[in-house]
């Protein structure tokens, strides 16, 4: 299953056809050139950068995902994994616990972080 996180993060061109591209990726159709950034499935690491035609592969596309942004290139995507974890250091002023942190500042609504506060999370 694929899922959103509420504030995706997408370029110009991705957000005009966000609804588009949405529904090529469940039927894993026609898309080249865009770059999906996921949290990671490695617990020792915090996003993947996928390339479409990955999605093509009915049992990749079936697997669980978190996508985080949309780009058109590779680039554009490295731009935004730095943004995010130069966003994290500069709340934080470290670069440990990224992935707990962005799942919390990004994912989980308000009544779920109260209950994973007590929890122990992955440390990236």
């Amino acid at each position: 299953m694929i899922r959103y996180i509420n504030d995706i993060f997408l370029t110009e061109k991705t957000g005009k056809d966000f609804s588009k591209i949405k529904r090529r990726l469940r039927l894993g159709t026609g898309m080249t050139g865009l770059y999906f950034i996921m949290l990671s499935e490695n617990p020792g690491d915090v996003f993947d950068i996928v390339p479409a035609p990955v999605f093509k592969q009915r049992r990749f596309r079936h697997r669980d995902h978190t996508i985080v942004g949309i780009t058109e290139n590779m680039k554009e995507a490295y731009s935004f994994v730095e943004g995010i974890v130069m966003d994290h250091y500069d709340r934080t002023g470290t670069y440990t616990d990224l992935k707990a942190g962005f799942i919390e500042r990004y994912i989980k609504e308000p009544a779920e972080r109260d209950s994973v506060k007590g929890q122990d999370r992955t440390r990236c």
